[in-house]
């Protein structure tokens, strides 16, 4: 006796096959219409679907055809398992769902660097689909139509694995190398120079034409909304795509790149990086660098062409010899799925960014540039939103008595840590990304970069974690303040001063203080908050400058919680309200001695003395410490874990880290200068 009655294992004989098709057919539907928001929200749920949908319409494309393989080669009865020319058909469709979509190949960078997998599974899948075919002949009556989704499905494929491979690590480093360049060849110019050393020659260096071309467009741009800015955009991603994979960059890009940015202003600093990513999104993750061509745009229209002519010819057939007719219903329903979703990406294609590429598109007509180009400009490319989470609601959230018990189910079953994940999740928040946060960002990066005129003073200035901002207010504030930065390691320095900021936020808004520090503290608050919800819940981002964070991160969280729990505190509010009352003459090392790395009532001097300063220099030591902190985190972070941020939604740090890079600032930079060319220039 079978797990499930016989009445259910007969009907599953029947409609197992049934079902994995339309699964796959809903999951090729969903990933057209959804797989491209992942870039747009920092949504988990959305994430999660899309990874399952992803994971899922492989898996169930892949079994479907071995399902229709195996049926063939059983001789079944057709009224059980369906028409064998039906079969056959479908097999070609269920080969153009594991083409995918144009809109996703992969969903993380690691997945690029299978494509020998995907390689091998479309050698497989094409045979197995083939062989079915092949089961049917000589006798197949729609064979046409059957070998006409074949050959699509043949294309997508191999469109995918190609895609894949350009896509994956090595091979993406070798699009940034340029084209083996011997030089002039050594005798010839070694004579030429002999024979000019009398007349006074002197060498002039050429630059080369794409670095000509971004400073022309770079001096066209007027705003935000102009069109220049994005090709403008793909110019630069092409010449800073390099970081990715760990290249360094010349001198000259470096110059060319900042002489751009210090004259535009914040709104297009924001918007040309947006559009960067955006490219930078499509060739990791999509089907952009194999459809936009000349080649893709050809197969497009020979894929629709060909689905259109398999519908035509498969609704002029005569049916009634090719199953039931819910066997017929589902293969209409393939060939019109098929159909919508091919014209759903080929608007997409039309509604693309790499279409605005050309650049004589002024020339174009005049209602493609009015309908066309300004809803192109007007997509959104992120999130625009960083999420927001603060130690004292960390520690407060820990106390809650449904988190105590959930905790406790959690540690008998070793899952301590997915449940401290989700709930962190759960009590986490988001907010958009401002304005005068994005103008105080630029503003304040253009500064530094304005003072590092060579690379040295540029590798020192991504050197600073707030010493630097403290050594711009005044000297005696200087001296109060120096021991938080310069007696801790950078993730110590930022608790503490997280701490602090919360502390002195809250007294702020609670005294009912606005005017003209609104819009400094709402800057300090949002980095605050971002900074520490990155070390809780994306440390992979934070890495490279954790140190000694656990420990630190432990031993506050340990003093924070004993100390609400002895004065009864279950808010937020009560909790800042004792903080400040703490009388901290003497620091907490020298009382308790410096095994733990506790740093909770260390935040409540460090808030006393912030708070002793004047109102403008505290927030405007504040907000430079905070950029140098956020600042010296963005340039320490991988390059590729940065990469991997513009299908997850987007992260402010990483459009802090290239910024930065675009202004000079970064580690990635050669110090000799590259020489496009020389020529030999007579001086008269």
């Amino acid at each position: 006796m079978g797990l499930f009655p016989e009445k259910i294992e007969k009907l599953w004989e029947i409609w197992d096959l049934r079902t994995c098709i339309l699964l796959s057919l809903f999951l090729q539907a969903f990933l057209v219409l959804f797989s491209s928001f992942r870039r747009r929200f920092k949504s988990s749920l959305l994430i999660v679907f899309v990874w399952a949908a992803y994971l899922l319409a492989d898996w169930i494309a892949a079994v479907a055809i071995g399902l229709i393989t195996q049926s063939q080669g059983s001789n079944c009865n057709s009224n059980a398992k369906g028409n064998e020319d039906l079969l056959a058909f479908w097999a070609s469709f269920l080969l153009l769902h594991l083409g995918g979509p144009d809109s996703i190949t992969s969903f993380a960078l690691e997945d690029n660097e299978f494509w020998i997998r995907h390689l091998f599974g479309l050698l497989l899948q094409v045979l197995a689909a083939a062989y079915s075919l092949l089961l049917t002949l000589p006798s197949n009556k729609l064979w046409l139509p059957t070998i006409l989704v074949f050959a699509v499905g043949t294309i997508k494929y191999a469109e995918r694995t190609y895609a894949l491979y350009l896509a994956s690590l090595d091979r993406f480093g070798a699009t940034v190398l340029p084209k083996p360049d011997p030089g002039p060849d050594y005798e010839e110019s070694a004579a030429l120079y002999s024979a000019a050393a009398a007349m006074a020659v002197m060498p002039r260096v050429d630059q080369s034409d794409d670095a000509e071309l971004i400073l022309e467009l770079g001096q066209k741009v007027k705003s935000a909304e102009d069109i220049k800015l994005l090709q403008l955009a793909h110019l630069l991603f092409q010449a800073f795509k390099g970081l990715i994979v760990g290249f360094f960059l010349s001198n000259r890009d470096r110059k060319t790149s900042r002489e751009i940015f210090m004259k535009i202003d914040h709104k297009c600093a924001f918007k040309l990086i947006e559009y960067e990513f955006s490219f930078m999104y499509q060739v990791l993750h999509t089907k952009a660098v194999v459809v936009h061509r000349r080649v893709g745009y050809i197969l497009r229209f020979i894929s629709l062409s060909s689905i259109f002519g398999a519908s035509i010819f498969f609704f002029l057939v005569g049916k009634k010899s090719f199953g039931t007719e819910t066997e017929i219903a589902l293969t209409f329903t393939l060939l019109v799925g098929a159909i919508v979703l091919d014209v759903i990406s080929i608007i997409k294609l039309i509604f693309s960014e790499w279409t605005l590429l050309d650049a004589q598109i002024e020339n174009q007509y005049e209602w493609r540039r009015k309908y066309i180009t300004a809803t192109i400009l007007e997509k959104q490319r992120w999130s625009g939103k960083v999420f927001q989470y603060d130690m004292i609601n960390y520690c407060l959230d820990q106390e809650r008595q449904f988190s105590l018990i959930l905790h406790k189910i959690a540690g008998y079953v070793r899952a301590t840590a997915i449940v401290e994940q989700l709930r962190n999740m759960w009590f986490s928040s988001s907010k958009p990304v401002k304005d005068p946060l994005k103008k105080f960002i630029f503003e304040e990066l253009k500064e530094k970069s304005n003072d590092a005129e060579n690379l040295k003073e540029a590798l020192e200035a991504c050197s600073h974690r707030g010493d630097s901002a403290l050594l711009k207010s005044s000297y005696t504030s200087y001296i109060k303040l120096k021991w938080s930065i310069g007696e801790f390691q950078y993730a110590e320095s930022l608790l503490l001063w997280h701490l602090a900021t919360d502390l002195i936020c809250y007294k702020e808004e609670k005294e009912a203080k606005s005017g003209d520090h609104k819009h400094q503290r709402e800057n300090c608050k949002a980095l605050s908050d971002y900074v520490f919800y990155l070390l809780v819940m994306h440390t992979t981002m934070m890495s490279p400058v954790l140190g000694n964070w656990h420990k630190a991160f432990q031993d506050t969280c340990a003093e924070a919680k004993r100390y609400f729990k002895k004065h009864k505190i279950t808010n937020d509010e009560e909790a800042f309200d004792k903080m400040d009352d703490v009388k901290t003459k003497v620091r907490p090392a020298a009382v308790k001695g410096t095994k733990s790395k506790s740093v909770f009532f260390d935040a409540c001097i460090l808030a006393r003395q912030l708070r002793n300063m004047e109102d403008k220099e505290r927030w405007r030591t504040m907000e430079l410490v905070w950029l140098e902190f956020v600042a010296y985190a963005a340039i320490n972070c991988k390059a590729n874990i940065h990469a991997q941020q513009p299908s997850r939604g987007g992260e402010l740090l990483t459009f802090i880290w290239l910024l930065m890079y675009h202004l000079g600032l970064g580690t990635q930079f050669s110090e000799q200068e590259e020489l496009a060319g020389t020529k030999m220039v007579a001086i008269k």
